[in-house]
């Protein structure tokens, strides 16, 4: 079973907007909700191509909460809730099919008394059953920045493998906890080794500073261009093929989830990310983050090329 600990789960809403532009009236061809948070993104990935998954998380008591569990019901995936009193963080997505997208998101619960001790009662008991654990997205103003980290340590204890997906000061105190994989694009990269990287060789020597501080591996996703993973093993670009671009917001998640699954199936690190970047370039084909067709990303994945030391493989 995949695990995923996603505290500030949400609801987003998703509005169609063609030639979008700040300062204007618009009318939305389309508006529609959907359960999120980076977390379930990857859980509704996961479930598409075939692997139980649990969400453990933070909602607000409202209705916006309950339809967060009703949406993640409907997708199959089970979910183990952390209440905390007022209303549930809502996201909103304007898109416009093949340009950028415009994405506003709420902060979350700033309060909520022993929040960060339930979610580790329920963490502790829901790693017995699981495989590995994915820690996605950002954190409510109620948990503190260590909280991935601690995390972590819980699963390393239990022995169970640990993909970090995060961002800011979770990211860089989740990485003192020494993850087994770590996810990240290219901003949350520069924010961890606190400078710019203007080229591949930067990004490559980042990256594999991180992967020297984990002792794991490290995928940086690139957007259109892909993929660069990095291991003890050695490094690779993966670059995606060419799809017909919809909607890219959820494509980092769903390039986790295939990853994730892809190492549960027994594949090795580089057919996983591999597997990984079809998925992703799948979701940019569609309107909703982390939505995919599975035949579909099979026959993507096969398209995928990975080049190291200046060959294709």
């Amino acid at each position: 079973m995949i695990l995923i600990l996603c505290p500030n789960l949400c609801l987003d809403r998703v509005v169609v907007v063609r030639d979008f532009a700040a300062g204007r009236i618009h009318r939305a061809d389309t508006g529609s909700v959907l359960a999120s948070g980076k977390g379930l993104n990857v859980a509704r990935v996961a479930r598409v191509l075939g692997a139980p998954v649990t969400v453990i998380g933070v909602i607000g008591t409202d209705e916006n909460g309950r339809a967060i569990l009703r949406g993640a019901r409907t997708h199959g995936i089970s979910m183990r809730a952390v209440p905390v009193r007022g209303p549930s963080r809502v996201c909103t997505l304007i898109i416009d099919p093949g340009k950028t997208e415009t994405v506003i998101n709420e902060a979350g619960p700033a309060r909520g008394a022993g929040v960060e001790g339930k979610l580790l009662s329920v963490l502790r008991s829901s790693l017995r059953r699981a495989r590995v654990l994915v820690l996605a997205g950002s954190l409510p103003a109620l948990l503190p920045e260590d909280f991935y980290a601690r995390a972590i340590r819980f699963a390393r204890a239990a022995g169970v493998r640990t993909v970090l997906d995060a961002a800011g000061a979770p990211l860089r105190r989740g990485l003192v906890a020494r993850p087994d994989f770590v996810k990240v694009n290219r901003a949350e990269i520069a924010d961890a080794v606190g400078g710019g990287l203007d080229s591949d060789d930067a990004l490559f020597t980042a990256a594999q500073s991180l992967q020297t501080q984990t002792g794991g591996q490290v995928l940086v996703t690139l957007g259109d261009a892909g993929a660069a993973l990095i291991t003890a093993d050695g490094r690779w670009l993966l670059r995606p093929p060419t799809v017909a671009r919809v909607n890219a917001i959820g494509a980092g998640d769903s390039l986790t989830a295939g990853l994730v699954v892809g190492l549960l199936r027994g594949q090795s690190v580089l057919d996983a990310a591999r597997a990984g970047v079809a998925a992703a370039a799948c979701d940019v084909t569609t309107l909703l983050p982390g939505t995919i067709d599975a035949a579909q990303t099979r026959a993507l994945s096969s398209q995928v090329a990975v080049t190291a030391a200046g060959r294709v493989r």
